[in-house]
């Protein structure tokens, strides 16, 4: 090699040598400047007591206690709990320095061929420091401080520190933060007494909370389960026959836990939705709620539901789950209680008779299809192979629309629902806040049936609008929102739209105030107060899936249900809403235990008119009275612009005169409320035949005597001055007649 080639290779290396070094001090630089940047909070990474203050209206500290994170010690853990989470979430976790350099070169490579940032490379120890110390958000300045953060966590504390401040730290969704709380929540017990399968479980839950919930997706949460066990004897720290019994094993949720905070957890879930936020990051912010919860109200919904709840567990030998929520009508949950988890903001349910009213009834009344005195002919139908029967399956003839509310019948409902047409039902839903999917637009709508079904909550608001005549305001748990420093970040305004019109309100809960005396709810007539209430009762081929009672004063709305969320069956004897009409009645009575509730006020627009009984039960008309016998009149609301038309006074009716060899016979038809004159006229005279009173239908009266006189005339006269048109006839010509028909052929006819 030449010495100017030597000379040329030297310079290049030197170069490179430089840049080397350069490059070298700049990753060092970086590192020091960025590890620098960064301080470790040990005070909040050690702090447990994370929890959010939830208050009720009183300003009592409902504060729940799986928010404020109990404590457990690594040390009292059996092993193959610690060994689920690490074999789930941190194989390496005993090896690296707080990151796993081969998963995130992994990740990293996944993230950019997908062109996404789902991938996360996570060890336990970056996942404790994104608890406790950094937002949920996606960005790689996040990443690297977190980071960095987890090794200095790393030389501050040992691995068991990490691990204990981690299961003390992480989320597993309902609400509950830490496995002591997860414990407590899934299987009412401490951590310390988990089995293999329960700690399976509950690592598998971290993953995704709501994804893998053994309470809200038992399947999902069973093969999460499985895999864990899979991860923990791959690792070795399982034997196959443990493997095996967990594999086979179901997952046994306790019901129960030895707390209720029904209502707080639906508050914070609120409060989520509010600010938009994560319920990781409104409880690490340590965020203060405020509802509008009544204490004393809550505690006496949770003894009445659970007594009652109790008994037909005991009564019918299977487990119930059930809801109780008591609202103002001015939108404000005041009490609500599930005794068994329930998601009230996410779950929906198919809602049965209950939509009659929304769906069906109050759109016929506000388009003056129906009033509650018009009648529906409740028969055996069929559209096209879709033929719905009533609960009693029996058919009730005529029925006024009022009637048909009051008892459920489905018929009169689809019939009305057909006139109606589905585009107004959809309309009316909306404004009720219930969007229904285009496949639902069919019959079946009027009996509640749904592809997607209803929040109990939109229930509540629907019938609360009712009761407030028209105001829509939606229910609401958080009365306001106070940062850590007691900034208010949220507060409720009371705002309302009204979405219907007062008076068509007002026949509807009419209706349904004959409902809870008389009708299906009729349980609560009892309690001598203004209610209105409409019961339901779901059911899925021909098994009882859903029981419902909704009743509202001119203060509340209540709603009780009552399901089976395990089997989804209720027992063929639980085949009405008795069970929830009976909790809203015990509910009813301790609400207003102290007090009186005002009546519904009438509206202007709407007032109470009679109509002719027999004009609606003959033609099914609505009439003003023909007469004035009260025994033939009855009175409903009607809005006036709607009322029963005037009747026809001087609208005459037909009379029929029919000769033969025994006289005339004089016939006409008759309305039993009418009292009718039958006359004849002979030679100027008026001579009353006889008098006919409240007899229907076909009237024959034979006149004998008629063959002595020329000519007579007949004419009948009600008590309401209506009167046939006059019929003559001239007896001689009859007789004329009649003899020649008899004369034999070939002999002299008679002439006169």
């Amino acid at each position: 090699m030449s010495k100017t080639k030597k000379s040329q290779l030297k310079k290049a290396l030197l170069i490179i040598s430089i840049f080397i070094i350069i490059l070298f001090l700049s990753c060092i630089a970086f590192v020091t400047i960025v590890y620098n940047k960064y301080d470790l909070d040990i005070n909040k990474l050690t702090s447990l007591n994370n929890g959010v203050r939830v208050y009720s209206a009183s300003g009592q500290d409902n504060t729940l206690y799986n928010t404020n994170r109990s404590i457990i010690t690594i040390d009292s853990l059996p092993e193959y709990v610690k060994n689920a989470f690490i074999d789930t979430e941190d194989k390496r976790f005993y090896s690296h320095n707080g990151y796993d350099i081969k998963r995130i070169i992994k990740a990293s490579f996944v993230n950019m061929t997908t062109n996404s940032k789902s991938q996360g490379a996570s060890t336990i120890s970056q996942q404790l420091i994104k608890n406790a110390l950094l937002s949920n958000e996606k960005t790689y300045s996040r990443k690297v401080k977190e980071i960095v953060l987890s090794i200095k966590m790393e030389k501050m504390f040992t691995k068991d520190e990490i691990l204990e401040m981690y299961l003390n730290t992480i989320y597993f969704g309902s609400n509950a933060y830490g496995i002591e709380n997860a414990s407590k929540i899934y299987f009412n017990k401490s951590a310390t007494d988990l089995t293999i399968n329960e700690a399976c479980c509950l690592a598998g839950l971290i993953k995704s909370p709501n994804t893998y919930s053994p309470k809200t997706n038992y399947e999902n949460a069973l093969k999460r389960k499985n895999i864990v066990a899979r991860a923990m004897f791959d690792a070795g720290h399982i034997t196959q026959d443990e493997y095996n019994e967990v594999a086979s094993s179901g997952i046994d949720v306790a019901e129960y836990n030895d707390y209720d905070h029904s209502f707080e957890e639906e508050a914070i879930y609120e409060a989520c939705r509010l600010l938009n936020i994560s319920e990781r990051d409104l409880i690490n912010k340590k965020y203060q709620i405020y509802t509008f919860k009544d204490d004393d109200l809550q505690q006496e919904l949770i003894i009445i539901n659970n007594e009652n709840i109790e008994t037909c567990e005991k009564t019918y030998d299977t487990p119930l789950d059930s809801v109780s929520i008591v609202a103002s009508n001015d939108g404000k949950v005041l009490a609500y209680y599930a005794n068994s988890y329930y998601s009230l903001h996410n779950m929906k349910r198919q809602p049965a008779s209950t939509l009659k009213p929304l769906a069906v009834y109050l759109p016929c009344i506000i388009h003056n299809i129906l009033t509650p005195a018009t009648t529906i002919l409740d028969e055996e139908i069929d559209y096209n192979g879709f033929s719905p029967k009533n609960a009693d399956n029996k058919f009730h003839g005529y029925v006024s629309v009022r009637d048909a509310v009051s008892q459920s019948l489905n018929i009169p409902a689809v019939k009305a629902l057909e006139y109606l047409g589905y585009q107004r039902s959809r309309t009316c839903l909306n404004d009720f806040g219930i969007n229904i999917d285009t496949s639902d637009m069919n019959l079946s709508l009027a009996l509640g049936s749904l592809k997607d079904g209803v929040s109990l909550l939109s229930l509540v608001s629907a019938y609360s609008t009712i009761a407030n005549q028209g105001k829509y305001y939606g229910m609401n748990f958080v009365d306001k929102i106070l940062d850590e420093n007691g900034n208010v970040i949220y507060s409720y305004q009371d705002l309302n739209e009204r979405v219907f019109d007062k008076r068509d309100c007002f026949l509807m809960t009419d209706m349904l105030k004959d409902a809870a005396k008389t009708g299906t709810a009729k349980r609560l007539n009892s309690l001598d107060l203004p209610i209105a209430s409409k019961t339901g009762t779901a059911s899925y081929n021909g098994n009882n899936t859903d029981l419902y009672n909704i009743a509202y004063t001119t203060e509340h709305t209540i709603l009780t249900w009552i399901a089976d969320l395990h089997d989804n069956i209720l027992p063929s004897m639980m085949y009405s809403s008795a069970e929830p009409t009976q909790i809203n009645k015990e509910i009813l009575q301790a609400l207003y235990k102290n007090t009186c509730v005002a009546d519904f006020k009438k509206p202007d627009g709407v007032e109470k008119y009679p109509y002719d009984i027999v004009e609606l039960e003959e033609n099914h008309i609505l009439v003003s009275p023909t007469q004035d016998l009260d025994r033939f009149i009855a009175y409903d609301y009607f809005k006036t612009d709607n009322a029963p038309i005037q009747n026809n006074n001087d609208q005459k009716f037909d009379m029929t005169i029919n000769l033969d060899k025994s006289g005339a016979n004089i016939n006409f038809k008759a309305k039993k409320n009418k009292i009718y004159n039958i006359y004849k006229i002979v030679d100027e005279d008026e001579i009353l035949l006889k008098t006919i009173k409240e007899q229907s239908g076909d009237i024959n009266i034979l006149d004998a005597d008629i063959f002595k006189d020329e000519e007579i005339e007949y004419f009948v006269i009600d008590n309401q001055d209506q009167k046939s048109d006059v019929v003559k006839i001239r007896p001689k010509d009859y007789i004329m007649n009649y003899l020649n028909s008899q004369i034999i052929s070939g002999k002299k006819k008679w002439y006169v």
